[in-house]
């Protein structure tokens, strides 16, 4: 009976000290937060430790009382009962000493439910009076968090609607730009397609876009002679889009739009709170007044208004941009029947059919391209507005004929002419639409030995040396020339190093691979054509089409030797370098359009010339005595020899003769011989002018 009586004791004293706890916190929440509860918590702590003292005592008296039995004093023989024994043993003499009930301890449950009630009010009061300290410490702890410092870090809405309808309030809290742009970029699809609603789209070719090349040349070309360099306004130049043949996705011109707005809202968010951090104002009056103007808000309105509306900007100019481009690289001028190819097998050129043009309508195609845009149509597909062009129904092939030719004349070195052949054959039945520019060395292409080609006399930085090709300046020169007769326009040439003797100095155009190049435009109406060939020491170019001077109207090319350049210093060699030569001088031209109209002349400056002149090469003294003496030694050796015949001799004779020509060329103030590489006779040489 006792044990169980014990264990009471035990579950009650728990019961106390849990409930003892309960108080002490509540009480402890009133310390911390607010000193009115001060006075209570030292009342409550005097009682639990008055309590514990008096359990202490009890305890300590119960524990002698126990060690003393153990000793040998008498037991009551009522220990010896069960707790359950202790109503059937009542009846019996309470002074019997064995029979003594234990202490009733009646008071503790009312001590213990006084501490409990007086825990659970202070509690209430307590929570009653800081309701507000657990959500301002979860808050607290909140914001011990990191918090990005580029992050918006209140309630702003943004709307968003005109890139998706119908979106809901974007809220910008704890976004950081990058964040609001990318949530924008993904909430739409672009795919703004533009279609080529030519009609005649079959027989539509997409224009050819101009490159940015770099005519200068490399080193170790021909490339010191003056340059003449004429810039013709090309319609493409200014075209930034590179479309297909038959559509054209618009670029998404909504990123940039997002990016800029997104920008300007970050950067007004910010410089608000660098202003507001700058003020005297208290974080406690801060949030007064925010908590005033939520409360206000919410008097005033249920729904949740936009701080900022994101709108779609004017996109006129751009979209307008774009079709102006468009209409300039879809415009297909019609086909009145003009030569498109040349036959080969016959030697003749082939005339097309006609077909009709088309343009494009620019307002009306920009107008339906905005519609799209107005109506949040971001990925769809407009048709091109726009007019047919009509082709010519008279027959223009038989306003087609040669417009302008031009011969010049060649060596006997058949090493030079079977170049000049090879590069005529190049050059003949090129077809040049409106617009269209030649290029000499995209024609011809690399002059290699696998072509044909043979190794002539070049130029090679002022030194005339053996190079694959040599000689074919001669038809680029004669392209020339047929070409500024005819009245098209010569966009790049860069005379020769030094003056040449096919043409007149001043009329040239050297070429060599991969530069200088010789460009011309065609900048007629029609097509034209070429016809080059070579034939009995003749090249000849005609420029083939319909007539791009007007009527009566010629144009020729003349040019005037302005003053001789003095030779050039003398460069010492010795014997093993070379022969001696005796150099020359240089020359300056001016080059003169002659132009005839209805029995006039008149004369105009076109373009300068300036050739350099050659380098005389002298041995020194004593390479000069040593040369000597190495020939005197050379001619006692052949005195000795046997006399031979009289034909032998003569034979000999001629050949030395011969070797003596070619080592010791003789060069004239006119220039040397242009690309040739055999020995110059009098059958050879070509004066000044152009050939016919």
């Amino acid at each position: 009976m006792k044990r169980l009586w014990y264990d009471k004791k035990v579950l009650c004293l728990s019961t106390f000290l849990f409930l003892k706890n309960i108080a002490c916190k509540a009480c402890g929440i009133l310390l911390l937060t607010d000193g009115i509860g001060e006075s209570y918590l030292i009342r409550i702590i005097k009682f639990i430790n008055i309590y514990k003292g008096w359990n202490m005592i009890a305890s300590e008296r119960r524990l002698s009382q126990g060690i003393s039995r153990a000793k040998g004093g008498s037991r009551s023989r009522s220990a010896q009962y069960s707790y359950s024994d202790k109503g059937a043993r009542g009846g019996r003499s309470n002074g019997r000493s064995g029979g003594r009930r234990p202490k009733n301890n009646g008071h503790l449950p009312i001590i213990i439910a006084a501490v409990a009630l007086f825990g659970s009010a202070a509690a209430v009061f307590a929570l009653s009076r800081n309701a507000g300290f657990f959500h301002e410490a979860e808050t607290t702890a909140t914001e011990t968090e990191y918090i990005d410092p580029n992050a918006i870090h209140e309630d702003l809405y943004l709307d968003y609607s005109a890139f998706k309808p119908g979106a809901e309030l974007l809220n910008l809290k704890g976004m950081t730009k990058e964040q609001v742009i990318d949530f924008l970029k993904k909430s739409y699809t672009w795919h703004l397609v533009v279609k080529n609603a030519n009609p005649n789209i079959d027989y539509f070719s997409m224009p050819e876009f101009p490159k940015a090349e770099d005519n200068k040349s490399e080193d170790g070309i021909d490339d010191q002679g003056t340059e003449e360099v004429v810039k013709v306004k090309n319609t493409l130049s200014d075209v930034t889009i590179r479309p297909n043949k038959s559509d054209y996705e618009i670029p998404d011109i909504l990123s940039d739009s997002i990016t800029d707005f997104v920008d300007q809202i970050y950067t007004k968010y910010q410089e608000e709170k660098a202003s507001e951090s700058s003020t005297e104002e208290s974080s406690t009056e801060k949030k007064k007044k925010k908590k005033k103007a939520e409360e206000t808000t919410a008097e005033s309105s249920t729904a949740i208004q936009a701080d900022y509306i994101l709108q779609l900007p004017d996109f006129s100019d751009k979209i307008k941009d774009y079709v102006n481009q468009l209409a300039i690289v879809w415009k297909m001028a019609p086909k009145n029947g003009d030569i498109t190819k040349y036959n080969k097998s016959t030697g003749e050129f082939e005339f097309g059919g006609s077909k009709d043009g088309y343009a494009i309508n620019v307002d009306a195609t920009t107008q339906d391209i905005l519609n799209a845009l107005n109506n949040k149509e971001f990925s769809s597909e407009i048709s091109t507005e726009g007019e047919k062009v009509p082709a010519s129904t008279a027959s223009i092939k038989d306003q087609y004929k040669i417009i302008a030719s031009f011969t010049t004349k060649t060596t006997s070195n058949e090493l030079r002419n079977t170049n000049v052949r090879l590069a005529a054959e190049a050059v003949n039945g090129t077809v040049l639409q409106p617009g269209e520019e030649f290029s000499f060395n995209g024609v011809v292409g690399q002059r290699t030995a696998e072509k044909g080609y043979k190794a002539a006399a070049a130029y090679n930085q002022g030194e005339v040396v053996e190079e694959v090709g040599g000689g074919i300046c001669q038809i680029s020169s004669t392209l020339y020339n047929a070409v500024f007769r005819s009245g098209l326009t010569t966009t790049y040439r860069r005379s020769h190093t030094f003056a040449p003797n096919y043409v007149t100095p001043g009329t040239d155009a050297t070429v060599s691979w991969p530069g200088p190049d010789f460009k011309f435009v065609n900048d007629s109406k029609h097509a034209i054509g070429i016809r080059a060939w070579y034939s009995n020491q003749t090249a000849t170019v005609q420029i083939y089409g319909i007539p791009v001077l007007p009527s009566g109207v010629k144009w020729e090319l003349e040019s005037e030797k302005i003053k001789d350049l003095p030779v050039p210093a003398v460069q010492v060699i010795t014997p093993q370098q070379g022969k001696e030569t005796n150099g020359s001088a240089g020359s300056e031209w001016q080059a003169y359009k002659i132009i005839t109209k209805d029995g006039k002349t008149e004369k105009v400056k076109d373009h300068y010339v300036s050739y350099k002149g050659h380098t005389p090469k002298k041995y020194s003294a004593n390479a000069a005595e040593s040369s000597s003496a190495a020939a005197s030694t050379a001619a006692s050796s052949a005195a000795s020899t046997e006399t031979k015949s009289a034909e032998t001799k003569a034979q000999e004779s001629k050949t030395q003769s011969t070797t003596k020509a070619s080592e010791n060329p003789v060069v004239s103030n006119d220039g040397p011989v242009g690309n040739n590489s055999v020995p110059t006779t009098e059958a050879d040489v070509i004066s000044g002018g152009p050939g016919t």
